[in-house]
């Protein structure tokens, strides 16, 4: 399940920015790159907390903070993936509007990806027992 949902929101990701060009292609998979590379750190921190008796919630969001630079990363890529071609004062708000958007969904997939995988490994672990 934990895999399946990971490769769903890095193929949204990838998926963003259609590459018909190939300066186009290349912002998308770089920006594809940054976004593989968000999600793993944020997993791999939130796995440092699983065994704190914080809420999923909490262990999520104090991930997403100490991988702040690779996110930081990934909203630069996004934004540049998404502002290529625009020149116009319009096309360039579009793009804007829709980085932010695309931005604001991409965390919380991802912060959702990461508290439902906690979940279900504290299932799972209560099963065996």
């Amino acid at each position: 399940m934990i895999p399946v949902l990971f490769a769903c929101v890095v193929t949204a990701a990838g998926c963003a920015q259609t590459p018909d060009s190939g300066e186009a292609g290349v912002y998308a998979e770089r920006m594809k790159a940054a976004g593989e590379a968000y999600t793993a750190c944020v997993t791999g921190e939130a796995e440092k907390d699983a065994m704190n008796p914080a809420g999923v919630e909490d262990i999520a969001v104090a991930a997403h903070g100490r991988c702040w630079s690779r996110w930081d990363a990934y909203r630069d890529a996004t934004s540049t993936a998404y502002s290529v071609g625009a020149t116009t004062r319009d096309e360039k708000q579009f793009a804007h509007d829709r980085t932010d958007a695309h931005l604001r969904q991409f965390e919380r997939e991802t912060r959702r990806y990461v508290m439902d995988g906690m979940v279900e490994r504290t299932l799972t672990k209560k099963e065996q027992r």
